[in-house]
Formats: structure tokens, sequence, C-alpha cells
């Protein structure tokens, strides 16, 4: 996704924290900065914020079929995914309801090869525990959201403290990662799904023309609207892409959120097969899946794509700062 589409996702789920009937105050800090979403849903796509040695590693993570030991931790039965995703998730009856991919492929081993510590699922649980941990060493404000008191805080110099629009930058940044694992070329290893081969970009040149204008950076950060109505601007959004959200947002299925993007990113190459089927489009070639050709061409398949990944990517957001703040309602 680029920038206004992912401001829009971080935006949007804010929103669906802020309206569920047990609200928590993690609604509270991002509705407070929420044009923030528009720099913080950014900043780890900006060129001078890529650091590491590889610029899209810790984004991803690219799945294909494995042949080496241990084939049965890299295999995972349609039913078992299904299981592990949850019913929530449109990713859900997407992937139930497919008659593409057939027994035999849902029977082979499939496996990423990232540098170690660098990919997608790492970046959000990392990020997970670092927000924990700064919602912690909140400022006296900040201590005030916060369901439960930690009194080391304030043995801490005030200027060592966090300060809510700090911890709302550190989940805007986290939504991004969040959301990049929704994106099917974002899990699939072939060269049909590296950007500049156009289904890629063009797919996220697609969606950001229906979220439209209004989250742009430069429009967001200039804007005198309510945070009010900023959350209403996002809600708008949702029957462009024929989206349907409850107001009950549901917790992680896994209870661990490293597993859990684990397999929403294997749900989501499973969808990247959907749309280049592997007996047209192999794994070990170059051949491309021109956006045209796959998708320009298949209008009801694109709208299903459309709703399931935007569905998803802002309900795994809300979903995973659920999970961070139930972390800090623990009884101590």
């Amino acid at each position: 996704m680029n920038q206004r589409t992912h401001a829009w996702i971080a935006i949007r789920a804010a929103a669906l924290l802020d309206d569920e009937q047990d609200r928590s105050g993690i609604a509270t800090i991002l509705k407070q900065f929420i044009k923030s979403a528009a720099v913080g849903a950014w900043f780890p796509d900006r060129r001078d914020t890529k650091i590491g040695g590889a610029d899209t590693d810790n984004h991803v993570l690219k799945m294909e079929p494995y042949k080496g030991p241990q084939q049965e931790r890299f295999t995972l039965a349609k039913t078992e995914l299904l299981k592990k995703l949850g019913t929530a998730r449109k990713m859900y009856s997407f992937l139930e309801q497919d008659k593409v991919l057939d027994d035999a492929w849902w029977a082979r081993a499939y496996k990423a090869n990232p540098q170690p510590g660098q990919h997608i699922a790492d970046r959000v649980g990392a990020l997970t525990t670092t927000i924990t941990d700064l919602l912690i060493m909140g400022d006296d404000d900040l201590a005030k959201i916060l369901p439960n008191k930690y009194s080391f805080a304030k043995e801490l110099d005030d200027k060592c403290r966090t300060r809510s629009e700090q911890a709302a930058m550190y989940l805007f940044m986290q939504s991004h990662f969040v959301a990049d694992a929704c994106m099917p070329c974002h899990c699939d290893a072939r060269k049909l799904s590296s950007y500049a081969n156009g289904l890629h970009k063009e797919l996220e040149s697609h969606w950001s023309q229906k979220v439209g204008t209004y989250f742009d950076d430069q429009h967001l950060e200039a804007t005198n609207n309510t945070p009010e109505a900023i959350l209403k601007k996002a809600k708008e959004v949702d029957q462009t892409f024929g989206l349907n959200f409850s107001n009950a947002v549901p917790n992680l299925v896994e209870q661990d959120v490293w597993l859990e993007i684990i397999y929403i990113c294997r749900g989501s190459f499973a969808i990247a097969s959907i749309i280049a089927p592997s007996d047209q489009y192999a794994y070990h070639t170059k051949t491309f899946a021109p956006f045209a050709q796959v998708l320009d061409s298949r209008p009801d398949l694109l709208a299903e794509l459309d709703r399931v990944t935007m569905h998803d990517a802002v309900l795994n957001v809300a979903i995973t700062w659920k999970h961070l703040w139930s972390r800090l309602n623990t009884k101590q």
C-alpha cells in the first residue's frame, strides 16, 4: 500500500476501537493524535528510514515451495489454516470458498527464506514489546489513561518518560507492518510479485485511487478537521470497498501476535496463488502476471480482493492494538 492507503487503514482501525462498547484507553491515545497517522503509518516506507542494509526485508515474508528437511513444519492444511485465522477475518471465507487451490497445493510445504530477524512477523512482534514498554514508562498524562499503575515510572527523569504523542506515533508505525502482511505480493516469492513488475505496483495504485486524496499526508497535516471528523471521513471509505465492520473487535486467535502474523502471511500467500495460479505462473520462473491480465479482466475477483484485503488490514491492525492494550491490563 502507498502512503494514503496506509494512513486510511490506521485511522479506520482507530475508529473501530473508538466505536467499541468497551472502549479502551488505546483509542483515546490514537484519537487524540489521529492526524499523526499521515506520517507514522508511512514512516517505515520512507527511503531515509530504511536501515539495516535492505529496503524491504522486514516488510515481507515471501513464500515459495520448500523441499528441504522437516517439510512437515512448513506444511499447513487448509482446514488448519482457517482455524488459525478465525472466522472474523474475510480471508477465512475467501479461502474457504476457493476452488483454485486444490488438495495437492495445500499438501505441499511452503517456506520463506528471510535474513535472520528480518521479516514482518518479527517486526510486529518486536514493536508490540517495545510499545508495551513505552506505555509502561508513560508520563503523568499517559499514566492517567493506562489500566494499571506503574510506580517505577515516577523514578525516571520526566524527559525519559513517554508522551502520548510518542506512543501514538509508534502505534501508527506498527500498523504499517500489520497492513503489509495482508498484501498478497508481500508474501509471494515469485518475480511477478516484485514491486516493479506491474501487478504489485498497479494493485496498490488501484487501492490508493479508491481511498482518495483526503488521506494524503499534505492534506491531513494541514486540515483543521476535528479527530471526530477525520474518523468519520475514514468510515466513508467503507462503501468504496464494500466493507461492513462489527463494533466488536475480536481478540487474537493464537494469543501470540508473532504467530498470528505468520498465519496471516500464509493466507496472503494463498491468495497470491489464487490471483496468479501456479499452474500458469510457476514459482521458479520469471513469468510476470500483468495486472490487466489477472485482475482487470476479472472484475469480480478484483472487487472481492479489494474487500478482503482492506477489511482484514483494518481489522488486523485493530486486533493487534487491542491485544497490546490487553497486555497492560493484566493484573499485577
